[in-house]
């Protein structure tokens, strides 16, 4: 009968990393310090074929020297294995175009725990987020309601004001200019709604995950990664809403004369 065990064991996932080959490199020599370099397996399935090598270098080589089918360049998976033999010290990681987790686990609970740490500090320099928001699904589920208290926000204040202030409330417009107003203001919105939805998903997509063992990816800010293409657009629009207002505040002028 085999004696009672125990053993550590810390995990965690995280979403939107931007891994390069720099990157990649340094957090596969990070995560298996203190086990044998013998015992470390990188592998990336393409697929029905898993490639498997000691280093991510070898792994590269032998993927591009191999007969796989498709784009060479573009990786869907990468994996890490390494184990001591006494079991004290055991890494696991796996990446995506999606998410990155590590498992750290074994005898040694200081080594445990110490690497555990090392690689959310890692991860998360590299732009991972341990909860991912989807801004699109918390807009889809929250915008009707959202819309609705700006609504009911909206009668509160002016029942409110007609209430308490009558004489502040009173109007000189007739009905068909004070709806032309309303118009106007629904129409001035609508710019920067635009804006603020193309901004959201430009800077979401400059910091999607990436996983590019071939190649550095650019670090800095959203916009240093963000394309050519995404800044001209981001700017053009911007041009376009200062344009949209001054003429806006050139039309008020002339019917307020």
């Amino acid at each position: 009968m085999s004696a009672p065990t125990q053993h550590d064991e810390a995990r965690a996932v995280y979403h939107r990393c931007r891994l390069g080959k720099s990157e990649l490199n340094r957090l596969f020599n990070l995560a298996p310090e203190g086990i044998a370099a013998a015992a470390v397996t990188i592998s990336t399935q393409r697929n029905s074929t898993r490639y498997t090598a000691n280093t991510l270098t070898d792994l590269v080589d032998h993927v591009r020297n191999s007969n796989a089918g498709g784009n060479l360049e573009k990786w869907e998976n990468l994996s890490l294995e390494a184990a001591d033999t006494a079991g004290d010290r055991k890494i696991t990681i796996s990446c995506d175009t999606e998410r990155t987790e590590f498992q750290a686990s074994g005898n040694d609970a200081t080594w445990v725990h110490g690497q555990a740490a090392r690689l959310e500090r890692f991860l998360t320099d590299a732009g991972g987020e341990k909860k991912q928001e989807d801004g699109y699904k918390f807009l889809r589920k929250q915008g009707p309601w959202m819309a609705l208290f700006a609504i009911a926000l909206y009668a509160s204040m002016d029942l409110s004001g007609r209430t308490l202030a009558p004489e502040v409330m009173k109007s000189t417009k007739s009905a068909a200019e004070q709806l032309k107003m309303t118009m106007a203001l629904l129409v001035g919105a609508a710019p920067i709604a635009l804006a603020w939805v193309l901004g959201h998903w430009i800077v979401r997509r400059a910091n999607r995950a990436l996983l590019q063992p071939t190649t550095d990816i650019p670090q800095g800010s959203w916009w240093s990664r963000a394309t050519n293409a995404d800044k001209i657009a981001l700017a053009a629009l911007g041009v376009g809403i200062l344009s949209f207002f001054v003429a806006l505040a050139t039309l008020g002028k002339d019917l307020m004369k």
